[in-house]
């Protein structure tokens, strides 16, 4: 019985969208959101975040990164690479840094 709700369980997960799919770019070029996306990598980077490789792509490490961040900085967490995360991130005072960073 705990298999078949558990295999239940995967199957109607597997192919559910990702929570963040939500995330708005409707209104950025691909290019805008590429430069958004690396804008964010590099400073989640020099803050301590490690959103991985800085490659304008957002992937799950970004992801994770910006979720981090987001919760440390107070805001919401959406894990959504926005204009008014980069802003806060470059702009906030007193700087937000990862775990073990200084």
């Amino acid at each position: 019985m705990n298999r078949s709700l558990f295999a239940a369980f995967l199957a109607a997960t597997a192919f559910a969208a990702p929570a963040y799919a939500a995330c708005p770019t409707d209104s950025m070029t691909p290019d805008m959101y590429f430069a958004y996306v690396e804008g964010i990598q590099k400073t989640l980077t020099e803050q301590g975040f490690r959103p991985g490789v800085i490659d304008g792509k957002i992937g799950p490490n970004t992801r994770s990164a910006i979720r981090a961040y987001q919760k440390a900085a107070k805001l919401p967490v959406d894990g959504c690479p926005t204009q008014e995360l980069l802003d806060h991130i470059n702009f906030s005072q007193p700087k937000i840094y990862g775990p073990g960073k200084r």
